[in-house]
């Protein structure tokens, strides 16, 4: 085992993972002679499960089973696998209609994190990759997923990763950002502006699940001698909303009739 794992997490792990291909339950005897471990070592792990609710003991055989508790950590990752198959179609449209990069991203912790890139043939190529993970005070797509946050919440992010000026026009304090987040709550997208990457600016929007919660936000990014601030504001806008309410009434979010 590498010395950088954490043993009694890694254990703790690889029970539930035994769990999860006996569908009927293990015992602690089962248990205790497949992870070679004491019977002492697996009532302690299991009594852990138990509390958090990640497993759970069945009445009748006795049998330790995986609980429902792990629907709760797998609900997000689904919500996001899903957001994805989903939005593709209507991203490869949108980049079709407006000739320019489209970007679907997830909140991950403090910061957002690309799931989806699409170029057109004549896109201007951009730095931002799948997998990529970026702070969300200074990009479109940030501030969509920090807007349906409360604001202690925006404020503890911030105090955890700085804000830090990736251009001039980049919103360097607290009050300003907040502001900001109450004008892309009540206007539906918010606007980049070359506030993270030199020479480009983009326009982003919400992507909501069926219970109404952002789950993702995407966005179109170009240079600034395409997408105008008239552009953006105008064409660009109307036409992100739009897609914005495609791809969340797909998800299930009942709202105003697409038109």
């Amino acid at each position: 085992m590498r010395k950088d794992i954490v043993q009694s997490v890694d254990r703790a792990l690889t029970l539930l993972e035994y769990l999860a291909d006996e569908p009927e339950g293990l015992g602690v005897t089962e248990l205790s002679n497949r992870m070679d471990l004491p019977k002492s070592t697996i009532h302690r792990f299991l009594k852990t499960l138990l509390e958090r609710q990640y497993i759970r003991q069945n009445p009748k055989t006795g049998q330790y089973q995986l609980g429902l508790r792990l629907l709760y950590l797998s609900g997000s990752l689904m919500d996001q696998l899903d957001v994805r198959k989903v939005a593709l179609p209507y991203l490869e449209a949108l980049c079709k209609a407006t000739n320019e990069v489209i970007h679907l991203c997830v909140r991950d912790g403090d910061e957002a994190v690309y799931v989806e890139k699409v170029e057109g043939d004549n896109t201007i190529r951009m730095y931002s990759k799948v997998g990529n993970r970026v702070l969300m005070h200074c990009t479109a797509v940030g501030k969509v997923l920090l807007s349906e946050l409360l604001e202690d919440e925006i404020a503890a992010i911030m105090a955890r990763t700085g804000m830090p000026a990736k251009t001039k026009q980049t919103i360097t304090d607290l009050k300003t950002l907040l502001t900001e987040l109450a004008k892309v709550r009540s206007q539906g997208f918010a606007i980049d502006n070359v506030e993270h990457e030199e020479g480009i600016r983009c326009i982003g929007a919400p992507i909501r699940n069926y219970e109404g919660e952002i789950v993702a936000a995407f966005s179109i990014s170009g240079p600034t001698f395409r997408m105008t601030e008239e552009r953006v504001k105008t064409e660009l806008s109307s036409i992100i909303k739009h897609y914005a309410l495609l791809i969340s009434n797909a998800l299930g979010y009942v709202a105003a009739e697409v038109t």
